[in-house]
């Protein structure tokens, strides 16, 4: 062995042992943050201000990664308030497009664990039946550059039960695969397991049935892909138009021209979008001809 590859063992050795201590060390800080959050007599509103700024940004830099304060402070309040744990991932923030504020935002998200949490911890939880299938369809995706083909169910229904007055009553719902299903971009999961991800919808329908005041406002990942994906197309377009107002800021007369075709005949931005980037187009005419002895 030479003189090098020893420095180079040693040096890894402690990058090993001082990963392995900073790992300790954040699993030791995790269980305070959890025990913090779990204490019955601290308020919602107030479990924000009894974290230290190194256990908030763990937070951060664990699974609430990219939030801000604000978003954060409603991120634990939430999870103070449904007695959910963010590291058993019963509860997520994640990134969504705001169309309204054309920005990326943080939303709160609740697994199908989270949601079976809420409802047993009401203390009227019953259990639920496995999902019932019905019909079947067959999907074409394409998946490493190749077509390919996956039977899927065309509905899926779940059936809930909650303890009322002493009485175990029954809460059905159903999810329909046209209504979920994220489209080929977005569903990996989907063309895995389709039949469990559309189950997990069905259940989260007849749970959030059953228990209205508990998961009103609620939704678990699965319910949200279809909009996520959606959302992911619109967020594209918008960091799309918002490059293409740059260049035409700067285009030359010529440039102009052959841009102001091209707006008026793509079919990527819908009538308002081509309005305001026509509008730019004339406003640097107007800038060019001013500029113009």
């Amino acid at each position: 062995m030479t003189k090098q590859t020893k420095k180079e063992v040693q040096k890894k050795h402690f990058d090993d042992l001082a990963e392995s201590e900073n790992s300790t060390t954040e699993s030791k800080e995790i269980k305070v943050i959890e025990r913090i959050i779990e204490n019955r007599e601290i308020a919602p509103q107030d479990v924000f201000g009894k974290l230290s700024r190194p256990q908030l940004e763990l937070i951060k830099r664990t699974v609430a990664k990219g939030a801000s304060d604000d978003e954060l402070r409603l991120f634990i309040q939430v999870c103070k308030g449904a007695n959910l744990n963010p590291f058993l991932k019963q509860v997520f923030l994640v990134p969504r497009w705001d169309s309204r504020e054309g920005k990326e935002v943080r939303a709160i998200q609740v697994s199908i664990d989270g949601f079976r949490a809420i409802a047993e911890e009401s203390g009227t939880y019953a259990g639920n039946e496995d999902p019932i299938f019905t019909g079947d369809s067959e999907i074409t995706y394409t998946s490493q550059k190749q077509q390919k083909q996956l039977k899927v169910p065309l509905e899926a229904k779940v059936t809930v039960y909650k303890l009322v007055g002493g009485q175990k009553c029954e809460f059905t719902a159903t999810a329909r695969w046209n209504e979920y299903y994220p489209g080929e971009k977005m569903g990996f999961q989907w063309h895995i397991r389709p039949y469990l991800m559309l189950g997990k919808c069905a259940e989260a329908l007849a749970l959030r049935k059953a228990f209205p005041k508990l998961l009103s406002g609620m939704y678990a990942q699965e319910e949200l892909d279809r909009g996520q994906a959606e959302e992911s197309d619109e967020a594209k377009t918008q960091r799309g138009m918002q490059t293409l107002l740059k260049l035409i800021s700067t285009c030359s007369f010529a440039e102009l021209e052959d841009y102001k075709k091209k707006i008026t005949e793509t079919t990527k931005y819908n009538e308002e979008q081509k309005k305001e980037l026509l509008k730019a187009v004339e406003e640097r005419f107007n800038e060019i001809d001013k500029q113009t002895p």
